[in-house]
């Protein structure tokens, strides 16, 4: 596989907006950064990744684990942030689902494994919008829909034009990433 030095660019942007995240919010709520972190890392390793000329090794397989830990973990670590001060019932059902795809995802099959993924972070999502529901915060529902129409709608296999999808999906993802920095200041 040749190089994809516009998906290591755009992970790169990706990786600098979480930067942005931890820098403007960390001591106003630790969990979404600890959250946004594990996205962070997976976009630096991403940018390792897509510079290689060759396909697979380390690199590929901690790209792989990060990026399924920042759907798995750093959603619903996100998501806490954002509730543990109005809902925290919704704050405890997040950590529960988060422990339970993270011990019971070695489990299950490998379609009800992407299903339990999808579960969690899906969920997550939906907190985040009924917390920003709750308080009006019109940019967290901003970045709330522009992760949803990146990941969803978007995509992260093929090319959408002249774009490869994973590159549109990591700029939506940073939009994001920097509403959600909004949204916290609030």
């Amino acid at each position: 596989m040749a190089r994809q030095l516009s998906t290591s660019l755009s992970d790169g942007l990706l990786a600098w907006s979480v930067l942005y995240f931890i820098y403007h919010v960390f001591w106003v709520n630790f969990f979404a950064c600890i959250g946004l972190g594990i996205q962070g890392a997976a976009a630096a390793v991403g940018v390792i990744r897509f510079a290689q000329s060759r396909i697979g090794g380390q690199v590929y397989d901690y790209h792989q684990m990060l990026s399924w830990l920042a759907q798995v973990m750093g959603l619903p670590l996100l998501a806490v942030g954002f509730c543990h001060k109005d809902l925290p019932i919704m704050m405890n059902l997040n950590l529960m689902i988060m422990i339970g795809v993270l011990i019971g995802s070695r489990f299950l099959a490998s379609g009800m494994r992407q299903m339990a993924v999808q579960s969690c972070s899906g969920f997550a999502m939906l907190t985040i919008i009924l917390i920003c529901l709750r308080s009006w915060n019109i940019y967290g529902l901003l970045a709330t829909a522009l992760y949803v129409i990146s990941g969803k709608v978007v995509g992260s296999e093929g090319k959408m034009g002249p774009f490869y999808r994973v590159d549109i999906l990591h700029v939506g993802l940073a939009v994001a990433n920097y509403l959600f920095t909004l949204a916290m200041s609030e």
